[in-house]
């Protein structure tokens, strides 16, 4: 194992590419991770496990009637 992906928990176990101490990992998820030497320093993209709805804020009921 390298890295256990922090949105899906799931462990990853081969680098996508690597140079010197950077090395960049793919989840099944889709986030990137980027490890310097063993260590999880950030991720980039996005996880099928982080999406959120979102909505107009026109459209979201608040459960009160206007003043």
């Amino acid at each position: 194992m390298i890295a256990t992906c922090p949105a899906c928990h799931w462990s990853c176990t081969s680098a996508v590419s690597s140079h010197g101490p950077v090395a960049y990992v793919r989840c099944v998820c889709g986030l990137f991770l980027v490890l310097e030497r063993g260590v999880l320093t950030a991720t980039a993209g996005t996880s099928a496990f982080g999406l959120v709805r979102r909505e107009r804020a026109d459209q979201v009921r608040s459960g009160r009637e206007p003043s």
